[in-house]
């Protein structure tokens, strides 16, 4: 998912769907069930968990201060209506504007000064919110998706804020029926493959009680990570060497091969990693740590990268 373009034929095929999806999704309260927004016109009031905003027409000038926003924003048209992001905002690849702030230490004075219609955020560091609505500026804040639905939703609810709705729920509905493909292709009767799901070096790892431990759970894997988890560590154990020797994971999937260089070759040198089935059948899946941890439009990515791998075994 380093790219939109695998998703272009669900796009395509699921436009159709997606407007006529549009008035009866229009017509549903903002407390509904729906995996989708409601479609809103302007003047508009969009409540999302985090708070409501007011929009009087559609923001010419915005700013994202979050990397996964900036993805949605991109993804669903509105690009060309982004002024400045954060430093952390690196895709797409090319046309995001030069103007970068610091997400966590924002200078207001410099982002008041652009006269941003819209601000995006995914925290609000010092009462940055506030600073901001005094100054007039409407801020909405996405905090981080939970659950795909949550990803599905804030994606429309962009899509709403900036006058995008029919590509938004497009690119909604297509990650959503991706997903939906992927875990399809899951064979009803299999021996159930163990998995270590890798952050960082110093072993953290996710539950299925996480974002990612939910996708990697309906394609019917065990989590090893679950054995072990505690309430204090908010479904993000550390797992020992130890106890990853004794598991003996079957499959090794890498969320740190950019931010600290992990490969198939640094795992084996682990010591007793050469031990590991994962390592003995050539098993580590390298992932791109954005595409793992942003849960925007590339996720779906995330599940065809995850579903191919686990295949491989179930069907080999």
């Amino acid at each position: 998912m380093r790219t939109f373009m695998k998703r272009t034929t669900v796009l395509a095929a699921t436009t159709a769907l997606a407007l006529s999806a549009l008035v009866a999704i229009g017509a549903r309260g903002a407390g509904a069930s729906s995996d989708y927004a409601p479609k809103l016109a302007f003047p508009m009031k969009i409540t999302t968990p985090a708070g409501t905003i007011t929009l009087h027409r559609a923001p010419r000038r915005i700013v994202s201060l979050s990397p996964t926003a900036t993805e949605m924003l991109y993804a669903i048209g509105a690009g060309k209506q982004v002024i400045a992001v954060d430093k952390d905002s690196n895709f797409p690849r090319t046309g995001l504007p030069t103007t970068r702030f610091d997400a966590f230490m924002p200078n207001v004075e410099q982002l008041i000064a652009l006269r941003p219609s819209l601000v995006v955020v995914s925290y609000n560091p010092n009462n940055l919110e506030s600073q901001l609505a005094s100054a007039g500026i409407p801020v909405m804040e996405q905090d981080a998706a939970m659950t795909l639905r949550d990803t599905l939703m804030q994606i429309t609810w962009l899509g709403d804020a900036t006058g995008h709705y029919p590509k938004s729920l497009a690119v909604a509905m297509a990650d959503k029926a991706e997903i939906t493909k992927d875990v399809a292709k899951v064979p009803a009767h299999h021996r159930s493959l163990k998995v270590y799901f890798e952050l960082d070096p110093a072993l953290y790892s996710v539950t299925s009680q996480t974002y990612v431990g939910q996708l990697l759970k309906q394609l019917g894997v065990t989590n090893v990570a679950d054995a072990v988890a505690s309430p204090l560590d908010y479904g993000y154990p550390q797992l020992s060497s130890e106890y990853l020797i004794k598991s003996n994971p079957g499959m090794i999937f890498l969320a740190d091969t950019i931010c600290c260089h992990q490969s198939y070759k640094t795992v084996k040198k682990r010591p007793g990693f050469a031990l590991l089935a994962a390592v003995k059948y050539h098993r580590v899946i390298g992932l791109n740590d954005d595409v793992a941890s942003r849960w925007g439009p590339r996720v779906s990515l995330l599940m065809d990268q995850l579903t191919a791998a686990v295949l491989h075994v179930y069907k080999g």
